[in-house]
């Protein structure tokens, strides 16, 4: 049996990162499986203090090592995590904030640089 090439993301928010394995043949975005099962992780802790969240996540491959970060939408995130009060409540004050919509923006970017 061949072993599973798991891939490892640093996955991070506000004032928290952790590292995630993800197999990215299971997944079709390896990079918001990570940040999922970040969320996942940092719920279940059950620690309200250290589980802020920005707007986006910050995901960076990390083994094997990518050139690129990615920027995750974290309002859909929380949706994919199965945590829906938290992804609208962040939703709406981000945009009382700032007059955009995370729930149209994309799931995901990542900025190229030269």
């Amino acid at each position: 049996m061949a072993k599973k090439k798991l891939v490892k993301f640093k996955v991070s928010s506000a004032n928290w990162s952790l590292n995630i394995d993800v197999d990215p043949e299971i997944f079709d975005d390896a990079d918001v499986e990570a940040c999922t099962r970040a969320l996942e992780i940092k719920a279940k802790n059950n620690d309200v203090e250290n589980f802020l969240v920005n707007p986006v996540i910050l995901c960076k491959q990390i083994k094997p090592l990518s050139k690129e970060p990615k920027y995750i939408n974290t309002y859909k995130v929380l949706i994919n995590a199965g945590m829906p009060k938290r992804a609208e409540h962040l939703r709406r004050v981000f945009q009382s904030a700032s007059d955009v919509d995370l729930a149209l923006e994309p799931i995901s970017a990542s900025i190229k640089h030269d």
